[in-house]
């Protein structure tokens, strides 16, 4: 009951928060720009749901979402940060089982559109570092043929040039970019727009955004070849980057190897180089 509470107040408010980012008038003799009071609405929105979680969270059961470990809210360790993005106060839970960190609840707690909504409100105003020499070197440790096809996942907006850079040398690759505008006519930005089978997926700074990770894995199982290959890259494999509520996993201690045992695949390697950490994954 309190899940859909929160989403439709979510909704509710940040309908008008970005009904106000859209408009053009300002109030008479009020300063503040239109973008400047929507985000103001954010900020208000995310106080009153943190008040909320406030009261509820010492009295809840967690359940982890790379093992499924369930347990009292009293039995995770508890990490705590302030969200850069006007999301405030983040709560993550440390599972003592296959140790990733996981959270926010109150963004796991969210529907897939209340997310997509808060994430293209994002990326109106917002525009990620171009991290375009990483993409590349995370596409090489699939060990790629020419002959083969392959997906980058959450390839970015305008300011990635990974999918255009490798086409150009003669790779067919595709991109599925689902929350950012994407120019170009080999990016889809609808899942059901896939159906292709791929010899390798690849992914850069994304992995930290799954919420769901084993329905995410089992859905790269089914789009991968036999024996396919799937690299996703991040420095969230440690607890970097966690001032934002957009970042919900970080795939610390053994879950890597949990979340590829529970979904079909095996870790092959794995490169740790400084904030660039890569984990490569074969379908069984």
């Amino acid at each position: 009951m309190l899940t859909k509470f929160v989403d439709s107040f979510w909704r509710f408010r940040s309908g008008r928060a970005h009904a106000i980012a859209q408009s053009t008038i300002s109030p008479p003799d009020s300063p503040p720009d239109p973008l400047s009071l929507a985000l103001d609405h954010e900020r208000h929105l995310w106080s009153t749901i943190d008040e909320l979680y406030d009261q509820i969270l010492p009295d809840s059961v967690l359940t982890c979402i790379v093992c499924d470990h369930s347990d009292r809210w009293t039995e995770f360790a508890l990490h705590h940060d302030q969200c850069v993005f006007g999301g405030g106060k983040l709560e993550r839970y440390e599972c003592p089982d296959c140790g990733c960190i996981f959270g926010s609840k109150k963004y796991l707690d969210l529907s897939e559109a209340a997310v997509d909504a808060d994430y293209r409100f994002l990326y109106s105003r917002y525009s990620e570092a171009d991290s375009t020499a990483n993409e590349l070197r995370t596409f090489q440790s699939l060990m790629p043929e020419k002959d083969g096809l392959f997906l980058d996942w959450g390839c970015g907006g305008a300011w990635s040039k990974t999918v255009a850079s490798l086409r150009s040398d003669g790779w067919d690759v595709w991109g599925y970019e689902p929350s950012a505008p994407v120019p170009g006519d080999y990016v889809v930005n609808n899942r059901a727009e896939i159906s292709a089978r791929f010899n390798g997926i690849f992914s850069n700074n994304v992995i930290e955004h799954f919420r769901t990770p084993v329905d995410a894995f089992k859905d790269f199982h089914g789009l991968l070849v036999d024996g396919g290959i799937m690299a996703h890259s991040s420095p969230c494999y440690e607890k970097n980057y966690t001032f934002t509520r957009f970042h919900t996993l970080f795939l610390t201690g053994r879950s890597p190897h949990v979340l590829a045992e529970r979904t079909g695949f095996e870790v092959i390697d794995d490169v740790r180089d400084g904030e660039y950490i890569n984990f490569v994954f074969r379908k069984r």
